[in-house]
């Protein structure tokens, strides 16, 4: 457990900067003064100001989840319900999961989305800033810091670009003069993501190759992520979001990127995986960066994960809210055939996965109850502690699933109950060496390397072979049949047969976690449409309010450009189409 960290409370860095003391006749203090802005640059106060980029990382919240986007990646994939207690309860969840009514440009959760990430920005720009203006004589640290501020910065844009595509590029060298005179059409899509890359490129060429602090990013991290963000931009979408060409000289360079970084050994994927999903074992090998979280670290209530505050059950040591509740979609793509390998075609066919004995009657890849649980499981690696009724809110609209990967048992020391809510200060990876296993894989294949993927695929597959000694029963049996086996060379002998073992791969091992998820795969490779409507034709037989489900291509792949930026910015600000 974490009592502090990197991530001071803004607060105190704020009050440490300018030395503000108060009393409890506070309010008839007269100020003797105000802190100059150029009295902030001198090396001591733009590290904290470096810090406060940082702080500012974990200022999430569920009305707009951005360390954890799970309300587009997994709710809008497919992957999950919304839940909560009722339709209408956090209503802009339920458009992005139904598609058919439009998730609108006023929504001010949207609104909270993209200001939010723009804060971001603005905080890390300031530090950029005053960095600029220090020499390596004054701040030792001067050009590795430059460096941090360009990771955070393009992770930040990445999220604002998968998100709503067309987006406002600011940066340092701009004045807030200026901020008003700036659109979101002045670089095209292919230009956005060159210069998020460029940010990438940025932090590779300034960051160390260890870290004495936990937190702050590594060259290989930023290696990582900088191929991860040239797979993106590797496929071209034309003007109606739709995938027109892949770009393997991007793909080429993504693959020798993460190619260097496997022969360093800097990341790994952990023996266990349910270790990457409980804070005693956090940001262990498997995490290539993650947001840090506390708790006991002299604020109110810590810092913990409030992106996820409401997914927690109401079973008992929890309370509120039920949201991100996974579809049977999802658990039925866990079952295995004889071999232990996916169904692929025939998953989702009847009998459907809702409660133990379903589970019993299967084969199931063991990955399934590290990422969820149906009635008559276990909750969470708690042998004597089984998921029932009482764990879900409106069982009627949504069913009786639940999410695990996000929680801790609450007798956790990294949960805490807040106000109404409840969080972890487990550490939010935004990015797990399996995820990087599985672009390098997904990038050989649209090279025409698809027969070299075999041995990274059944490297994954044997990590969760190897992953079942906590799933067990009370009396110290296995919960369930797992039965999970490995591909052979026929089984990616073409590019289509590769593409969806890869693809398939990455739904398994990836699900439910939203850094960004699979809704921006479904994006990323063309697919949102075919996938999207052909799931709701199947699971509207279980869930009867996705009757009214609908994706329209070209629209729904992004969200709106909230209609305040529009309007503020006197039309310079322009709307993503369909809206």
């Amino acid at each position: 457990m974490k009592t502090i960290n990197l991530k001071i409370i803004t607060t105190v860095i704020i009050s440490s900067l300018i030395g503000f003391g108060c009393s409890e006749d506070f309010l008839d203090f007269s100020p003797k003064g105000v802190i100059a802005s150029d009295q902030l640059n001198t090396p001591e106060n733009v590290e904290k100001l470096v810090i406060a980029a940082y702080a500012a990382q974990g200022n999430d919240n569920f009305f707009a989840p951005f360390q954890d986007l799970w309300t587009d990646g997994a709710v809008g994939s497919g992957d999950a319900h919304k839940g909560g207690g009722s339709i209408p309860d956090q209503f802009n969840i339920h458009r992005r999961e139904i598609k058919s009514i439009q998730v609108a440009a006023g929504d001010e959760n949207n609104e909270l989305m993209w200001k939010n990430l723009y804060v971001l920005v603005s905080r890390i720009n300031d530090a950029l800033a005053r960095l600029n203006k220090l020499t390596d004589a004054e701040l030792t640290t001067r050009s590795q810091r430059i460096a941090e501020m360009h990771f955070l910065r393009a992770q930040t844009y990445f999220k604002l670009k998968v998100l709503y595509k067309y987006i406002v590029y600011i940066d340092e060298n701009v004045a807030k003069t200026e901020y008003a005179l700036k659109h979101n059409r002045e670089l095209t899509d292919q230009e956005g993501w060159a210069w998020i890359i460029a940010e990438w490129r940025a932090a590779v060429a300034g960051l160390p190759a260890t870290q004495a602090q936990e937190g702050r990013p590594t060259k290989g991290a930023a290696q990582l992520f900088l191929a991860k963000s040239l797979i993106y931009k590797a496929y071209v979408q034309d003007a109606s979001h739709q995938v027109t060409s892949i770009n393997t000289t991007e793909l080429n360079e993504a693959i020798s990127l993460i190619e260097g970084v496997e022969a360093t050994g800097e990341f790994d994927l952990h023996p266990e995986f349910s270790a990457n999903f409980e804070c005693e074992t956090e940001s262990e090998i498997e995490s290539v960066w993650a947001v840090m979280r506390s708790i006991d670290d002299g604020s109110v209530e810590g810092r913990g994960n409030a992106s996820t505050a409401l997914n927690s059950t109401m079973g008992q040591g929890y309370g509120c809210c039920w949201f991100n509740i996974p579809s049977l979609n999802l658990a039925n793509a866990f079952k295995t055939d004889v071999n232990g390998l996916p169904l692929f075609n025939t998953y989702d066919d009847p009998p459907v996965i809702l409660t133990s004995a379903d589970v019993e009657a299967h084969n199931m890849d063991p990955r399934f109850s590290h990422t969820m649980v149906v009635l008559g499981m276990p909750w969470k690696y708690k042998a004597d502690r089984i998921f029932d009724a009482t764990y879900s809110r409106v069982p009627g609209i949504y069913g009786f699933n639940a999410a695990i990967k996000d929680q801790e048992q609450p007798e956790s020391p990294c949960w805490r109950g807040t106000v109404a809510f409840f969080t972890t200060s487990r550490n939010t990876d935004q990015m797990r060496y399996a995820s990087a296993l599985l672009y390098w894989a997904e990038a050989l294949i649209e090279v025409g390397r698809h027969t070299e993927i075999l041995p990274i695929i059944n490297r994954i597959r044997t990590r969760a072979a190897n992953s079942t000694s906590r799933l067990v029963k009370a009396d110290g049996s296995s919960s369930a049949p797992y039965v999970i086996g490995l591909y052979s060379a026929s089984d990616v002998d073409t590019p289509d047969k590769a593409r969806e073992v890869l693809r398939w791969e990455r739904r398994l091992e990836l699900a439910l976690e939203s850094h960004p998820g699979r809704f921006f795969d479904l994006v990323r490779w063309g697919i949102a449409e075919s996938w999207m409507n052909a799931y709701y034709s199947t699971e509207v037989k279980r869930i009867a309010y996705l009757a009214d489900a609908k994706f329209t291509a070209g629209r729904d792949e992004y969200r709106p450009i909230p209609d305040p930026e529009i309007i503020t910015s006197q039309g310079l600000i322009t709307q993503n189409p369909g809206f």
